[in-house]
């Protein structure tokens, strides 16, 4: 199996079927479980707009695990970057359906 977690700091093999491993899904608050679980079914059979959704609630979903492992405030500066370019991303992906 090559998918592993989409935390960027665990190496642990996941089922392609999930998006973290069970220690980092943990630490993922409900409501952000409920949006990836609601999002995940929508999405078409190549990387489109209809994807924008998921990739939203993916990405607060590692951020919350990134930000529930470390309290240090470099890191947490990271966390924002990386969050602002996946929401950018979900943004690119709706801006090319719209058109």
């Amino acid at each position: 199996m090559n998918h592993h977690c989409h935390m960027p700091t665990c190496t642990a093999k996941t089922p392609p079927r999930m998006l973290m491993c069970a220690k980092h899904w943990r630490c993922v608050p409900a409501d952000v479980q409920r949006d990836v679980y609601a999002t995940v079914g929508k999405r078409g059979k190549c990387v489109d707009a209809t994807w924008a959704p998921w990739w939203r609630a993916q990405a607060r979903a590692i951020d919350a695990a990134l930000r529930a492992e470390s309290s240090n405030t470099a890191w947490n500066a990271q966390a924002d970057r990386l969050l602002a370019k996946e929401l950018a991303f979900a943004e690119t992906l709706e801006a090319k359906g719209a058109s």
